[in-house]
Parts: structure tokens; sequence; C-alpha cells
């Protein structure tokens, strides 16, 4: 692997203060570390030769160093004698890109060695260097992996409820969208049903891999921590619930806005109806005085066609009254 791989490493201390490692120290071995110490590597999983440096220096299994270092993986735990894998996701937060391509975040914990993966900056990492540069980096592996979680949790949470807010507006613009100008507003709920969709793909099962992580992993540094995991899990089922909530808010002002225009539609259409149920009689009295034959009434006649007009001014007040005792106008 080539240096261009590694994101940085440091061998942390259970005080929380670290030390940088170069990819030197690491390179074809991993270091000796004092006892209660961990080492940190974090790397980009896209870059080659990530995926040997993980099976020939790291010791991982050519299976689970292809999960790390593949595309296409969604959240998920697995655990193994010597340690465990597991894969999480984040939204993405870099210039000109929607939060909602979320970012792939991996994990390869054994004993005091941590190995992280991503393709793309994440903030929750940048709260972690910033951490170690205070000198309050996580004290343990387990508190390290929850930090991170946490962190990835956080930022979710500030999605949803910059999107509730967008949904609270779309609530309010549909009590004053005029008819015939909701087509606007739909494709501005439709845009926000898509984000949630997306988000929802990747958080639901990482609610499941959390919640699988806290019954499952063998053992814990400190029981506070599977209090922390147990919190984090309640967290994103909380947050998979409000996706489902707000996609079905959207779904109902999507309902009330096509039933605005449908009845629009019905509106125009019925009225269409009896303007043509107006002029179908007047229609058929002067197509049949127009045809060019022999014997129409009054062809001669000076008087003719006022006598016409009168006639169907007749049956047009005969039809206004008809149609008013019916209550169809």
């Amino acid at each position: 692997m080539k240096t261009s791989g590694l994101i940085n490493a440091f061998d942390i201390a259970p005080n929380g203060s670290a030390q940088p490692i170069g990819w030197d120290d690491i390179k074809t071995k991993l270091p000796v570390l004092t006892d209660g110490h961990y080492l940190w590597v974090h790397l980009d999983w896209m870059a080659d030769g990530v995926h040997d440096w993980l099976i020939e220096i790291a010791g991982i299994d050519p299976t689970i160093a292809t999960n790390l270092a593949t595309r296409g993986t969604r959240p998920s735990v697995f655990f193994y004698d010597h340690g465990f894998s597991m894969n999480l996701r984040g939204v993405n937060l870099n210039a000109e890109n929607d939060p909602a391509d979320m970012i792939s975040v991996r994990f390869w914990l054994s004993e005091n060695i941590i190995i992280t993966l991503r393709n793309q900056p994440l903030k929750a990492f940048d709260d972690i260097r910033s951490a170690i540069a205070a000198g309050t980096a996580p004290h343990s592996p387990d508190d390290f992996v929850l930090t991170v979680a946490e962190r990835l949790a956080y930022r979710v949470e500030n999605v949803v409820r910059d999107l509730e807010e967008n949904v609270e507006a779309v609530e309010d613009d549909q009590e004053n969208v005029a008819e015939g100008k909701t087509l606007p507003l739909r494709m501005r709920g439709s845009d926000i049903r898509n984000q949630l969709s997306r988000l929802r793909r990747h958080l639901a099962p990482q609610r499941d891999a959390l919640a699988m992580f806290v019954e499952q992993k063998p053992s814990w540094a400190d029981k506070r921590f599977k209090r922390r995991a147990r919190a984090l899990t309640d967290k994103t089922i909380r947050l998979v619930e409000d996706f489902d909530s707000l996609r079905e808010r959207l779904q109902i002002v999507n309902e009330n806005l096509m039933a605005l225009e449908s009845e629009r539609m019905n509106r125009t259409m019925y009225w269409l109806t009896v303007i043509a149920g107006l002029f179908l009689p007047i229609s058929f009295v002067t197509g049949l005085l127009g045809i060019n034959v022999g014997g129409i009434p009054a062809s001669d006649s000076p008087w003719g066609f006022a006598a016409v007009a009168a006639l169907l001014a007749v049956i047009v007040a005969f039809e206004i009254w008809l149609f008013k005792k019916l209550r169809l106008i």
C-alpha cells in the first residue's frame, strides 16, 4: 500500500493522549504497544494496496478484508474469534454533496487495534482528531467505536431536523396554494421524500446492526459502554421512526394537493357539461333548420330569423329554469 492510502494513525493511551504514527512505522508490521494503549489506523479503502495491507500486515482474513475494502456494503456487524467488523453509514456533509448520499464507514477491531476505512471525509473522524489534539481521545476501543457511531448519529439527527423544517414549510404552504399552482409544491415534497427514502434505506439496517452489536458483543470494557450502545440504538430507532413519520406527513400533503387539483378538474368538467347541455337542444334546432332541402318553415318570411331566435331564447330560458329546479346550477 502506498502512503496515500493512510489518512492517519495514532498510538492512543488510556488517559486520552495520543502519539501520531507515520507510514514507515506500519507499512511492514504493526508496532508493539504499551499495555492499555491501542492503535488507531485510518485508511482510504479505495486507495491501491489497502486490501493487501489488511491481509498481509494487519493479518485480517481475506474474506473479512474484502468486506472492509469493497463497494456496495450495507450497515452490518460480524463477530469472529479474534475480533469483529462493523459497517456503518454517515451523512455526506462535504461541499456540493447531497447528505442523503451516505458515506460508508468500516471498522475492524481486534484486541488493542482499531482499523477504520472510508472513501470520503467524514466529520465524525474530524471530531476524533480534534479530541486527540486536545488530549481527550477515547480511552478504549469500545469508547472509540461508540464515540464515532454517536457522532454519526448526531449529524443524521441534524439532517432530520432540517428535513422536518422543510416538511413543516410544505405543510404551511399548502394552506395558501392557488388552484392550478400545486405542481411546484408537490415537486418540493417529492424531493424531500426522495431524500428521506435514501436516508432510511441505510439507516434501517444500521439500526439492526447496532441492535445486534449490543446483544451479541461478547464483552465490554465497561458496563457504561453497553448502556451507551443501547442509548445509541434507541436514538437510531427514533430516527428511523422520524423518517417514516415525515414521509407519511408528506404523503398526506400530496393527497391534499391532489384532491385540490381533482376538485378543480371536476368543477371544470361539470361546468363544461352544463354548458354542453345548454347548447345541445339549440344546436339540434339550428342544425335541423340548416339542412339544405325544400320545405324549411318561414324560409321566405322576413320574420323567420327573429322567430327562430326567439324560439332559441325560450329554449335556453326553459333549460336554465329546469337546471335550477334540478339544482344543477
